[in-house]
């Protein structure tokens, strides 16, 4: 089971990789989606999420590409999450089924809530010069390396 949509995943590795950019300089979407294995176009639509809160800034023309709009410090892991998925992860069932709450919890509802509060604490206090210091130069040129 994942726990993180796919836009998700390809998200936050594009935050990791512009995050080991010099500030300001920007890159492609296509160049981004290259490493990624993501179709570039998808990216965009993508990175677009990612531009109302201030995770990413963008400039068009020759030149043009997107950067980040904060310092990695600034920006945590649920910020980029919920730009692409929104809150659901942090309140739907475990099970999916509808009406689960505490009136007419599911099995896995006293688990799961206590569980998920956890999970989105962590990615609240995780910021991206952490995750960035997490990233082994070496993880970061096998995957997410582009020229």
């Amino acid at each position: 089971m994942k726990l993180l949509s796919q836009g998700s995943q390809y998200a936050i590795s594009a935050v990791i990789t512009l995050s080991k950019q010099p500030e300001s300089k920007t890159v492609s979407a296509a160049a981004l989606a290259k490493p990624l294995n993501c179709p570039a176009a998808y990216l965009s639509q993508i990175l677009s999420k990612l531009k109302p809160s201030g995770i990413i800034k963008s400039r068009r023309g020759l030149n043009g590409g997107v950067c980040l709009g904060r310092l990695p410090k600034e920006i945590t892991l649920l910020e980029v999450i919920q730009a692409i998925d929104g809150t659901d992860f942090f309140e739907r069932c475990f099970l999916g089924i509808e009406g689960c709450g505490h009136i007419e919890p599911c099995p896995f509802h006293a688990f799961w809530s206590k569980e998920r509060n956890k999970i989105q604490q962590w990615l609240r206090n995780t910021t991206f010069d952490t995750v960035e210091e997490a990233v082994t130069d070496a993880w970061f040129d096998l995957r997410l390396q582009f020229s």
